[in-house]
């Protein structure tokens, strides 16, 4: 088996001087708490990060394409979510299915998910039998068969997912409305979910031409966490995928989200009698100076207690419900603000409300809410150091989004180093100096009582 010592030991010496010469160009870093790293690049371009943790019980192994919603055109819309669920087909050395199969006759776990900027395959299973796991992964990076069978059969898969998850839920829908009027123009405009247009368009051609164009050893990052030896594992790494073409990767640039148009959306959906009014504001991309202090405020905003909920709801009962929402990309993001409350109030009462409150905020982001969002942080640090998978997600998000999966050991450290006074800075550049995009969204459908006696509910409740 390739799991065992034995074979682990004979991959090692198949590769031999290819793989020791990786490992030593890489170099293997002692992260100070009994693991060890190791980051190279094959010569295909291939991008292998490892971490060797002996404490951890299971081995997770994510392979990241580096393609997701926002690297759609006109001609290849929708196709990032479908080859989530084409890539478990079957390929030139497996049947359909097979990385399944593997997982569930072992007792492991997999699965894939789609998001703006990447697609993402996870696995995490016990160790005699994750390096399986690496030739299934290369198999279907390079040998994927798409037949017209396999898409028709994934076409109506995705378009029942669409249908549950999008179609059948009005929040959804409204929020996907919302995304691409607010950003339109930009490629986060369009959800990674896709459509049912989207998804009947596809065709064999048109999703060989993306499996080509993006899947393939140089846009891909393999990531293994666990109780593994880093030389060892590098060696399979390389005896799998090293043989892989080389290709360049046509891709266009996705230009930073570094502003929103300050105007008014209004939109009306199959919503409860509830209207709701939303403040948002651009962020930066994830590898920019002010992430750290941004990430800090984030947890400020989202602690144990909802600061701006807290003001709205509860002290001032100006608002049925409120909330802050973040969307976090690697080139840019938003942050929002929303308040619902029963269909009598203005529309410019509703925003002057929620401006009220953020104005209260600054106030509220002192040093207690520091200290508290230290404590969370280092909370999940931990947490993130005993689970593979979490930490294997930490490795390809800081690649991909921040440039160099060595991020993923110095997040701690950063948000640690952000002060109050940064905070305060950011506060005051991203939303109370900023341009900020109004939307407001109405039911389509109201009681005619709560129009009229609406007004009421402050006053009772």
């Amino acid at each position: 088996m390739r799991g065992s010592v034995i074979g682990r030991v004979a991959a090692a010496l198949l590769v031999g001087v290819g793989a020791v010469g990786a490992l030593l160009a890489a170099g293997v870093e002692r992260l100070g708490d009994g693991r060890d790293f190791v980051h190279a690049r094959l010569e295909n371009g291939l991008e292998v990060s490892i971490v060797a943790d002996p404490r951890l019980e299971l081995v997770a192994t994510q392979v990241w394409y580096h393609v997701g919603s926002a690297d759609e055109d006109e001609g290849s819309r929708g196709l990032a979510h479908l080859f989530e669920h084409l890539m478990f087909g079957p390929t030139e050395r497996f049947e359909k299915d097979a990385v399944f199969h593997w997982h569930h006759r072992h007792g492991g776990d997999n699965n894939a998910y789609t998001s703006f900027d990447e697609t993402v395959y996870v696995s995490e299973i016990a160790p005699p039998h994750h390096l399986r796991v690496l030739d299934l992964e290369a198999a279907r990076m390079n040998g994927l068969r798409v037949g017209a069978e396999e898409l028709a059969n994934e076409q109506r898969i995705v378009t029942e997912e669409l249908r549950l998850s999008t179609e059948n839920d009005p929040f959804t829908r409204v929020m996907v409305r919302a995304l691409d009027l607010a950003l339109a123009g930009h490629p986060y405009a369009w959800t990674p979910v896709g459509t049912k247009e989207d998804i009947a368009a596809a065709s064999v051609e048109s999703c060989e031409g993306f499996y080509s164009r993006f899947y393939h050893a140089s846009n891909a990052h393999v990531v293994v966490v666990g109780p593994v030896d880093p030389l060892e594992t590098l060696a399979a790494v390389e005896q799998a995928f090293g043989e892989l073409p080389a290709r360049s990767t046509a891709r266009r640039e996705i230009p930073e989200l570094t502003g929103i148009e300050p105007r008014d959306l209004v939109l009306s959906e199959e919503l409860p009698p509830v209207e709701t009014a939303i403040l948002f504001f651009a962020l930066p991309p994830a590898d920019h100076e002010d992430a750290a202090a941004l990430a800090v405020l984030q947890k400020m905003l989202f602690g144990r207690s909802d600061p701006f909920r807290d003001d709205l709801v509860r002290k001032r009962k100006n608002a049925l419900e409120a909330g802050v929402e973040v969307l976090l990309n690697r080139r840019g993001g938003a942050l929002g603000f929303y308040a619902a409350h029963l269909p009598y109030r203005r529309k410019e009462t509703a925003f002057r409300q929620i401006r009220r409150t953020l104005a209260r905020l600054e106030t509220e982001l002192d040093a207690s809410r520091l200290r508290a969002a230290r404590r969370e942080i280092a909370q999940e640090d931990s947490a993130r150091r005993f689970r593979a998978q979490t930490m294997a997600r930490g490795l390809g998000i800081a690649r991909w989004h921040q440039g160099d999966a060595r991020e993923a050991w110095r997040r701690r450290g950063r948000l640690e180093a952000v002060t109050l006074e940064d905070v305060h800075r950011v506060w005051r550049r991203y939303v109370v100096e900023a341009e900020s995009l109004r939307m407001y969204v109405k039911p389509e459908r109201v009681p005619l009582w709560i129009r009229m006696f609406g007004w009421l509910y402050p006053v009772v409740a």
